[in-house]
Formats: C-alpha cells, structure tokens, sequence
C-alpha cells in the first residue's frame, strides 16, 4: 500500500528508526518499523486486517489502529481522495492508500 502521514512529525517518527528510537524508546521503534513494512507490503488495508486480527482495532467505521506491543496504537484511515465506501463505512478491501493519522499511547 502507499502511504502518507497527517503530519511531518509523525513521517519522521515513522520513517527514520532514530527519530522513533528516541521518540518512543528502541523495542517500540523496532516494533513500529516492523508495522510500517507491513502496512507497504499489503495490497489492501483489508489484507492487513485479515493478517493482524487480533491487533486490529476499529475506532469509527473510517478508522482503525494497529495495537502495538509497546503500548501504542498506530491510527489510520484511507489516504485516498474519495474513501471507497460501502454502507455506512470504509470499504477496507478496496482501500490501497493508507494515511496514518496518530501514533498514542494506549491506557489499557
């Protein structure tokens, strides 16, 4: 999938493993690189639900996150200019651009 970023912060935090390591601490930064390659290697968001079910979480019908083992969640939502719909949400099989919109800590 092709991606883009809600912020340049967030680009660099995801992009460049030293930002992230000193960002979020090495196991983390590890962690999120391995998520970020996984998200472009999928063709589809659907895909990536199918692979990661139990780390997938739906936050509203137009967003997900990934739960990351270091206590975060990588939010995101389709990067496309019209969301391939269908029904009241986002039609993740058709989505094939991903914008990442968050990376937060999560209170469990």
């Amino acid at each position: 999938m092709e991606l883009s970023f809600a912020t340049a912060a967030l680009r660099s935090i995801c992009e460049k493993r030293q930002k992230a390591s000193a960002a979020l601490g090495k196991v983390a930064a590890i962690e999120l690189a391995a998520r970020i390659a996984d998200l472009v290697a999928c063709e589809t968001a659907s895909e990536l639900i199918d692979l990661f079910p139990e780390d997938i979480v739906a936050l509203n019908p137009r967003e997900r996150a990934i739960r990351l083992r270091a206590g975060l969640e990588l939010r995101f939502c389709s990067g496309h200019v019209k969301t391939p719909t269908s029904g009241a949400g986002t039609d993740w099989s058709r989505v094939t651009r991903i914008k990442i919109i968050g990376l937060e800590t999560v209170d469990d």
